[in-house]
């Protein structure tokens, strides 16, 4: 059932509450593309669920499995639909796409690689404003700003959810050199925070 006009108008406050969060998101993996060689590794038994964004789940999600990740230990995605050649994540800025869903750049297309257990050909394209952003099978990957502004590597709450135009879909993995990942939580900020998060653009 389509909302009405007024249900899908999101306070202001909350906008720049949001805005400001995945700004921060994407300052702390600035440099995370800075390395000679990206590896696209594997962590097991991951939390995945789309509960604190259910307002925007197309369904729910919650289960334990392996998920591909960069370096720094975060889940990436990929937007339905998508390819190098038809962006459909575009925009910045406080209402933008790229804000909430920041690419994952590498520095190099020779420094590349991945764990066994996750299927398919990487790749890299040049995209404006951004730099070398990594593919998967011709898909352009992602991460989802909450994961990494939570700081709990063992968990992903992106997974199937509607926003920008289509649907975000966590990357899974298979067995291979797979390694288990956080033991315990992170530290992570106060849920009102988290689980409010707004999708300007939905």
């Amino acid at each position: 059932m389509r909302r009405s006009a007024k249900s899908r108008l999101l306070p202001r406050a909350a906008v720049f509450v949001a805005a400001a969060l995945a700004g921060s998101a994407v300052a702390l993996i600035a440099g995370m593309a800075s390395a000679s060689s990206f590896t696209l590794s594997v962590h097991k038994n991951v939390h995945v669920t789309n509960d604190p964004t259910k307002t925007f789940r197309i369904k729910p999600v919650n289960k334990h499995e392996a998920v591909a990740v960069g370096p720094a230990g975060y889940a990436v995605y990929t937007f339905q639909g998508e390819t190098t050649h038809h962006l459909i994540c575009t925009s910045k800025g406080a209402n933008g796409c790229l804000g909430f869903w920041p690419p994952v750049q590498v520095k190099s297309a020779k420094g590349i690689s991945k764990a066994p257990g996750i299927k398919g050909k990487l790749g890299t394209f040049h995209r404006k404003g951004v730099g070398l952003q990594l593919t998967l099978n011709g898909q352009p990957l992602y991460y989802f700003a909450p994961d990494i502004m939570s700081g709990n590597k063992g968990q992903a709450v992106g997974d199937e959810l509607k926003t920008f135009g289509s649907i975000w879909h966590i990357v899974t993995a298979g067995s291979g050199n797979v390694s288990q990942g956080p033991t315990s939580p992170q530290p992570t900020m106060p849920t009102t925070t988290t689980t409010t998060t707004p999708y300007p653009g939905y």
